[in-house]
């Protein structure tokens, strides 16, 4: 592979636009194709995002045109039960894949995509944007570290005013079929990702009951999860909120407790001690597509979102739908 590398960006709506921005931004990497069945879409981010005088990408209506058409790499924003055929296309093409999350809709999926990839020696990562981000990554180190100590209870909220992106016929998150799921699959697979990355506990069972509150996918979700540990984490997600963003994670270890916070960032209080706000301005967030480029180029050995993120984040979705179908806990795995 050259030291420039050729993207291709597959699904031309709203979040390709902030990866097409991070690719054009480096010398080290090239947008040269893009694919979507609307020619709207294409053009509206070739019109937003290409600078004046730049060489607009090539454009497509499917991924196996685009890569014929080659690239080294794949960034995929696409419906999520998409993904695990996209996925294995580019793989089997030996195309390098950063994925928007879910990485799959399936368990079965995500550790078919992280078998493939290991079996075609190309990188596959999620674009799980908090990983990169300062105040996360100094949470998970925090709880690593034993500053904490043991990990006993997690509390976890997610709440958005976006019941309309439910509504059936208003956008393809409205529908199952192409989604996977509701709000619990899309928004909560990130807050998902951080509760089992920051912690680093494994999930033994979830019980969750949902609500779709006349739609077609969940936009309540309430569970409750048991971690082989011992530790239990108490997660709600509700898209009906009057706030248009509040998200909340708090680790409640034996020594101290620690707040993640969307509007108030990150905090730990230590037994009888003061609450302490970690300044870490020295620590800069890294980009998914930033991070990705360094990780294809051979300068760091591993993606800071793995696959394997995505196969856990799969797991505990998988388990919390069929729990709320059964009515009973069920098993994670």
């Amino acid at each position: 592979m050259t030291t420039v590398i050729r993207f291709g960006i597959l699904g031309t709506g709203g979040m390709s636009h902030g990866h097409a921005r991070a690719i054009l931004e480096r010398e080290d990497a090239n947008l040269v194709a893009i694919a979507d069945p609307s020619d709207g879409a294409m053009e509206a981010l070739v019109a937003r995002v290409v600078p004046e005088g730049v060489a607009p990408p090539a454009r497509f209506h499917s991924l196996e045109a685009m890569i014929d058409f080659g690239i080294d790499a794949l960034v995929i924003v696409t419906p999520h039960t998409q993904h695990a055929g996209q996925i294995e296309a580019a793989l089997v093409a030996g195309v390098h894949v950063l994925c928007e999350k879910p990485l799959a809709t399936r368990a079965v999926d995500a550790r078919r995509s992280i078998d493939l990839a290991r079996e075609h020696g190309r990188v596959l990562a999620v674009a799980y944007q908090r990983h990169g981000q300062a105040q996360f990554r100094h949470a998970r180190e925090l709880v690593a570290s034993g500053t904490l100590g043991d990990i006993r209870l997690i509390s976890v909220l997610i709440a958005q005013d976006c019941l309309e992106n439910f509504i059936p016929g208003s956008t393809w998150r409205a529908d199952p079929a192409l989604s996977g799921g509701g709000h619990f699959i899309d928004t909560g697979s990130h807050i998902v990702d951080q509760m089992l990355w920051i912690s680093d506990l494994v999930p033994e069972r979830v019980y969750a009951e949902i609500d779709n509150f006349g739609t077609d996918v969940d936009v309540i979700t309430a569970a409750a999860i048991k971690f082989t540990n011992g530790a239990r984490a108490t997660f709600a997600a509700t898209s009906l909120s009057a706030e248009a963003w509040r998200e909340e994670l708090t680790f409640y270890g034996t020594l101290g407790t620690m707040r993640l916070g969307r509007e108030d960032g990150l905090s730990f209080q230590l037994k009888g001690g003061e609450r302490v706000v970690p300044l870490g301005s020295e620590v800069r967030d890294v980009r998914p597509v930033d991070d990705f480029v360094e990780v294809v180029l051979g300068r760091h050995t591993e993606p800071q979102a793995p696959a394997v993120c995505g196969l856990r984040v799969a797991q505990v979705t998988e388990a919390a739908y069929r729990s709320a179908a059964s009515g009973r806990p069920e098993a994670v795995g």
